[in-house]
């Protein structure tokens, strides 16, 4: 640096001194990013000139990373309009997961130059931020469209075939034909042009994105104006979404004309009303914590054959199958935990959910010359019972009729015992060992 520069800055450094915060905030809007005078002001002792220079540097970081983020989201754009693919279109839809209201498309062909600062994945930006967005997509597209699959159609099609009618629709309303379209999904929605999918499209793709806050704020809109026609539904706030607030009102009032009677939450309410057995059956199947106590109701459910309508019957016979897939899951996990647990504590597993003389064993170990015969109770809440009260009289017969048919197996010698480990799965994993828990 001259002596001519240095006296230069010296003298700009000594005006500084005499400005305002104000003053150097009005004087700074015209400096470009490499201007010297950002770092007299980092210098400078007064901490409101500093914050000054720190808020122009985060801008100017703000900007390179949006800037940065645009170029990424407009690759398979720029890709396309690379090979003379000039009018693309980005695809989109909202509402597809909604218990009522319509399923909403739309497309946009956006040109190269479109500036939307931070558009992104609708459902990452705010309510408001949507709403500024969707009037400049507008104002600067090429061209847009949306339509709409209303509730009684998406009934007739299912939800997947009505979400790629309103996109083929949304694609044949823009007015200028799009050579090439880019949709957000796995699924082309089978138009007349070329498609590609993308997978989190609206999360990769500007015109995606674009698409999808048109879709969005759209279909908001329309759900606002339905809370004036069904008041008692709240689709003001929750816009059809299975909200808390939704279920509730749903279930006070039934449903209404927008509601998807196809989606299970409204198919139950609409279904036949059940009889007091089945309530009955349905509930002991849904309290049933062992396989064993759920076949001890299919027993009782069994019985009543001929007193319950067929279609009842099959209900609780899906509920069943369920239930045990459930138990079963839960079942194995505590099992594994209780193995883990006598392994750590020295024991040798010799067999795991033995099986004979018609009974079960969930596991046989060994520790010293001692044989043990465990039984696991695993439950997803500690219930506070004791292991005499996990294990009725019934159960224990049929784990010492499994015990002796191991033993006349050939596994003789040393001492037989029989324990109970209970395994808590509540969030925090607890293990209970209680040795010689009964006696044949």
């Amino acid at each position: 640096m001259s002596i001519e520069e240095t006296d230069g800055v010296e003298l700009r450094s000594a005006e500084l001194e005499n400005m305002t915060v104000a003053q150097i905030r009005d004087l700074s809007v015209d400096w470009s990013e490499e201007a010297p005078e950002w770092a007299l002001l980092e210098k400078d002792s007064r901490v409101g000139v500093r914050r000054l220079a720190v808020q122009a540097r985060k801008q100017w970081a703000r900007q390179r990373a949006e800037e940065a983020r645009r170029k990424e989201l407009l690759q398979f754009e720029q890709r396309l309009w690379g090979r003379g693919v000039q009018r693309v279109a980005g695809v989109d839809e909202a509402g597809r997961g909604c218990l009522a209201g319509p399923v909403v498309a739309a497309a946009v062909v956006l040109p190269a130059d479109a500036d939307l600062p931070g558009l992104d994945d609708s459902k990452k930006l705010s309510a408001r931020k949507r709403e500024v967005l969707y009037d400049a997509i507008i104002a600067q597209a090429i061209s847009t469209s949306i339509a709409k699959v209303d509730a009684p159609e998406i009934d007739q099609l299912n939800i997947l075939q009505a979400s790629l009618k309103a996109m083929r629709e949304a694609i044949g309303g823009l007015e200028v034909v799009p050579q090439h379209v880019l949709v957000d999904g796995h699924i082309r929605p089978g138009s007349s042009l070329e498609e590609t999918a993308l997978v989190d499209g609206d999360a990769r793709s500007l015109s995606i994105a674009a698409a999808s806050v048109l879709a969005k704020v759209y279909r908001d809109r329309l759900m606002v104006e339905a809370d004036e026609t069904y008041p008692d539904y709240g689709f003001a706030g929750h816009k059809g979404y299975g909200s808390p607030d939704h279920m509730a009102a749903l279930r006070l009032n039934g449903p209404c004309a927008l509601h998807r009677r196809s989606f299970a939450p409204v198919a139950e309410l609409l279904g036949p009303s059940r009889s007091a057995a089945y309530a009955s059956f349905a509930d002991g199947l849904e309290a049933a914590d062992s396989p064993a106590e759920l076949e001890r109701m299919a027993r009782f459910i069994k019985e009543a054959t001929e007193d319950l309508p067929e279609e009842e019957l099959r209900a609780l016979r899906a509920l069943y199958r369920k239930r045990l897939a459930a138990l079963e899951d839960v079942g194995r996990m505590g099992e594994t935990r209780a193995e883990a647990f006598l392994l750590e504590a020295g024991y040798q597993v010799l067999e795991r959910r033995y099986r004979g003389g018609g009974g079960e064993i969930d596991l046989i170990v060994r520790k010293d010359e001692e044989c043990v015969f465990v039984e696991v109770k695993t439950s997803q809440q500690g219930d506070g019972y004791r292991p005499e009260e996990r294990v009725d009289r019934v159960k224990q017969a049929r784990i010492v009729k499994a015990a002796r048919h191991y033993i006349r197996q050939g596994q003789k010698g040393g001492l037989y015992r029989f324990d109970v480990v209970v395994v808590n799965l509540d969030g925090v994993e607890n293990v209970e060992h209680w040795p010689d828990a009964f006696r044949p």
